[in-house]
């Protein structure tokens, strides 16, 4: 069984598909209701599970979030300067993405990946790192929006301390 949640910063959220899709009736995702198109823009409810999310248009129903991309501005970011994950060994598996602190994605960007930061840009403060919103494509291949280490409390994005280069 998957735990659900209900995550108000997803409410009323856009995102399209990134292929062709099943909305289904329940969040075991059975019981197709309806085939969603490439690019067909949905809305989130705001209540999603490990790789599910329910949306609301264009018919209630639960969604595999893994076939689902951001929508650029959509959440009131939009993409700002480009950094690189830095080539070393202990990014050599990417990074782990947070929805918001304490709150782990399924997926990340991917090692010596693209990042794009938000604009605002929004960050916190954990366990002795900063981390940064950012848009990037996930080891799955998917478009997303989360948090990332940018690295120890003190490190500056873009130099040696950090986990980013600039490009």
């Amino acid at each position: 069984m998957v735990t659900i949640n209900e995550r108000k910063d997803l409410i009323d959220e856009l995102r399209t598909t990134n292929q062709t899709i099943w909305i289904y009736r329940d969040s075991d995702l059975t019981g197709n209701i309806m085939q969603l198109a490439p690019d067909t823009q949905v809305s989130l409810t705001g209540v999603v599970g490990a790789g599910l999310a329910q949306i609301k248009t264009p018919r209630v129903g639960w969604v595999n979030a893994g076939h689902l991309k951001i929508l650029d501005g959509s959440s009131g970011y939009t993409p700002g300067k480009a950094y690189r994950l830095r080539n070393i060994p202990e990014l050599q598996n990417g990074l782990l993405a947070y929805y918001e602190p304490g709150s782990p994605m399924n997926d990340g960007p991917a090692a010596n990946s693209i990042v794009r930061l938000t604009e605002p840009v929004d960050s916190y403060e954990a366990n002795g790192r900063v981390y940064i919103r950012v848009f990037f494509t996930g080891k799955s291949n998917t478009s997303r929006a989360g948090y990332v280490s940018q690295g120890p409390i003190g490190s500056i994005l873009g130099a040696a301390s950090s986990n980013f280069v600039a490009v």
